[in-house]
């Protein structure tokens, strides 16, 4: 708490820290609908706009933390899969995976280990898991509380 704003998203401080610039509305605030700063607003406009997930999906700050959770997937104690997805699942979304998305998770990391002995070089465990951890990281499901 307190201390000087910052300019960098990457920054350890709550975005609250963050600088305005008001003039420049090319940030990722605007996309995910920080308030305007030229104006005084009571309340937040949520809307979830396809932009959103691209700037997710392609983002290096969301790519380090997918790389991260896929390095802590890989560590888990048990190696099978499935205990695997369970644990992504209750991390993340504070519940089990269904049957469905568990199976959903092993067919996504089927075709990745497939993709790698088609190239030759099969992925390491984690990178085997980093696209799988993305997808999770990237969802409404994550990303708002109901």
């Amino acid at each position: 708490m307190k201390g000087p704003s910052v300019k960098d998203i990457t920054s350890a401080r709550r975005t609250l820290y963050l600088t305005t610039v008001r003039s420049d509305r090319s940030t990722y605030r605007m996309l995910f609908d920080a308030a305007d700063p030229n104006a005084i607003v009571e309340r937040r406009i949520d809307s979830t706009v396809a932009p959103q997930a691209l700037f997710l999906l392609n983002h290096p700050f969301a790519m380090a933390q997918a790389k991260a959770l896929a390095a802590r997937v890989v560590k888990q104690a048990r190696a099978d899969e499935t205990a695997r997805i369970q644990w992504l699942y209750a991390t993340l979304y504070s519940r089990p995976a269904t049957d469905r998305e568990a199976k959903i998770g092993q067919a996504v990391l089927s075709r990745a280990r497939d993709a790698g002995k088609e190239t030759g070089a099969g992925p390491s465990p984690e990178q085997l898991w980093e696209p799988y951890c993305q997808v999770l990281l990237c969802a409404n499901e994550f990303m708002y509380v109901d």
